[in-house]
């Protein structure tokens, strides 16, 4: 019986030769076929390789990328705007903003605070952003004496025009032909003699502008008094040789007049609003466009009202 196994078996291992020995497999390859498979499967390795390669080169370009931005919005550098304004109250105004500005990454050169005509030429030729001493007439009156062309950005404070005197504490005292200064400037000049106009001591020529103001346009002297023309910025030093004088009042501030014992002064509805003047270059600049906002605030209105005892307030 065991050998009766033995040669069954035999039989089957001799037959499951011959099938093999004759192709019928389909697992056996040619060294050939082992050599180029092997090179597709290399080539297909290396691809792989490649696209995980690609794949973090491409997650670290984004995770830079991220990482940049976040750099610029923690560190990024302030737009710095420099300008030119007069020193009282001007310049208060601008530090009393300074925070505020600093939170929408603005900060403030303010490259001087002691008016000359060079001003004027600093701002049309580029070399600051922003003027913060003008109304819209004398920005008006610059632009016709300059041939340019000038842009409120909006106003921030109005200074009433006001007249003061070192001898007499009220408009009834003056005298009979007191002598009055006020400013050669067209702008500032029409502010003074309408205010003489208004407090009843001359009627002017209706057609008179801030262009063309000036003593030639005086129709009529209701009360006797003589007007002296001179260059403001020799009125306070000069005031005791008056009876009365027009100055700005931040002029006044700067010389430690007391502000609220004026003779005469603009409603607080003045139209001459110190606005943010710039060229065309700047006049669409979102830096000082927020500029205008924050100083438009009701934080810097507040600081304003607070700190200037009416002699300023805020524009409407």
């Amino acid at each position: 019986m065991k050998k009766k196994v033995v040669a069954l078996l035999m039989a089957v291992v001799t037959a499951s030769a011959v099938l093999v020995g004759c192709g019928g497999g389909t697992n056996e390859t040619t060294p050939e076929q082992e050599t180029a498979g092997d090179a597709a499967d290399t080539e297909a390795e290396a691809g792989t390789e490649a696209g995980d390669a690609e794949d973090e080169s491409a997650a670290a370009d984004t995770e830079s990328e991220g990482s940049d931005e976040s750099a610029d919005a923690q560190t990024g550098e302030a737009v710095v705007l420099k300008c030119v304004c007069d020193l009282t109250p001007h310049s208060e105004i601008l530090n009393a903003a300074s925070d505020l500005l600093a939170e929408k990454g603005i900060e403030l050169d303010i490259v001087s605070t002691t008016w000359d005509a060079t001003w004027n030429d600093m701002l049309v030729d580029g070399e600051i952003d922003f003027a913060y001493f003008m109304h819209v007439p004398a920005m008006e009156s610059i632009e016709e004496e300059m041939g340019t062309t000038l842009y409120s950005m909006g106003g921030i404070h109005v200074e009433p025009y006001a007249c003061f005197s070192d001898k007499y504490a009220s408009k009834e005292e003056l005298p009979e032909n007191a002598v009055i200064a006020i400013p050669n400037d067209s702008s500032n000049e029409y502010r003074a003699l309408k205010v003489l106009e208004t407090e009843g001591f001359i009627k002017l020529n209706p057609d008179m502008t801030a262009i063309d103001a000036s003593v030639n346009q005086i129709d009529e002297y209701v009360v006797p008094i003589e007007i002296v023309e001179m260059d403001q910025a020799n009125i306070i030093p000069s005031a005791a040789d008056f009876d009365a004088y027009f100055v700005n009042v931040n002029r006044a501030l700067e010389a430690d007049i007391d502000t609220t014992a004026y003779l005469m002064r603009e409603g607080e509805d003045s139209e001459y609003a110190n606005i943010i003047t710039v060229t065309e270059a700047n006049k669409d600049n979102e830096a000082i466009k927020t500029l205008v906002s924050v100083l438009q605030s009701d934080d810097v209105k507040k600081f304003i009202e607070e700190n200037f005892n009416g002699a300023v307030i805020p524009a409407k």
